[in-house]
């Protein structure tokens, strides 16, 4: 049994690999020893986190721009990955597509295809293609961003929910399916998370409810049972875990990073 978290000349490609949870999750796998090759649509902040990362570390980074809303580029960033390292051991899938909240009678279809295309689609067209390099290599890891939202079911947010619930759904039985060629795949689902979108949604609800942003916060806050946010890092050390030996017997599995905010 391994002693430590290691992924030391292991190979991971982020996607959606932007600034909160992608930049946290680049940073720690790269820290325990792995090469990264990190995709997302602006080249410009792509090539500035690779740079980080690389600088931080130590350890080759690869910029690839994607827009998962493309399979072909979904395909590519797989490629690409491999062509430059060799293979590809790790992928953690973190670009999403919330899109506002809005009711299900009000629903743009347009807009609704969007985020199938970018939380079912695009994700597991990632996956797929990096399983298959896996398999060849013998075996690997697989982790998906979920949302909490697919479990509580808010209001409002039933584009993002059922579409996240449907990503879960397809990552579970391809854990099944890819199992036997040694490849695992797993799904972290994160509370609120600190940073700027959450800073913007607790400054959007006090000025609807006349409140501060820090009462909506603690209101929040205080519904969890260690009566606090998470941090990009927390979700980052989940995935670490799940990318690791340590993890080498969990597959098909949920682990939700949440301070206790949901608890069944």
């Amino acid at each position: 049994m391994p002693t430590t978290l290691t992924l030391e000349n292991a190979v991971a490609l982020i996607v959606g690999a932007g600034q909160g949870i992608g930049r946290s999750c680049a940073l720690a796998l790269a820290a325990e020893g792995a090469d990264v090759a990190l995709a997302a649509r602006r080249a410009e902040p792509l090539e500035s986190l690779a740079a980080e990362v690389a600088e931080a570390t130590g350890r080759r980074t690869l910029a690839v721009v994607t827009d998962i809303v493309d399979t072909a580029q979904c395909r590519a960033a797989v490629e690409a990955t491999v062509s430059e390292f060799g293979r590809i051991d790790v992928v953690v899938n973190v670009a999403t597509y919330g899109g506002g909240s809005v009711s299900v009678v009000d629903l743009d279809w347009d807009d609704y295809m969007k985020a199938v295309q970018i939380n079912v689609i695009g994700t597991m067209e990632v996956c797929r293609s990096a399983a298959a390099s896996m398999a060849s290599t013998g075996g690997g890891s697989i982790v998906n961003i979920s949302a909490l939202s697919a479990t509580t079911l808010m209001e409002g947010l039933s584009r993002y929910t059922s579409t996240k619930g449907a990503m879960e759904s397809v990552s579970k039985t391809m854990a099944k399916e890819v199992g036997p060629a040694g490849v695992r795949v797993n799904i972290v689902t994160p509370g609120l998370t600190t940073g700027e979108p959450l800073s913007a949604m607790f400054e959007r609800m006090a000025a609807a409810q006349n409140r501060t942003p820090e009462e909506v916060s603690d209101g929040f806050a205080g519904q969890a049972a260690l009566r606090r946010h998470v941090d990009p890092d927390d979700i980052a050390h989940a995935v670490l875990f799940l990318a690791s030996p340590r993890s080498r017997n969990i597959t098909g599995q949920e682990i939700q990073v949440t301070a206790g905010q949901h608890i069944t």
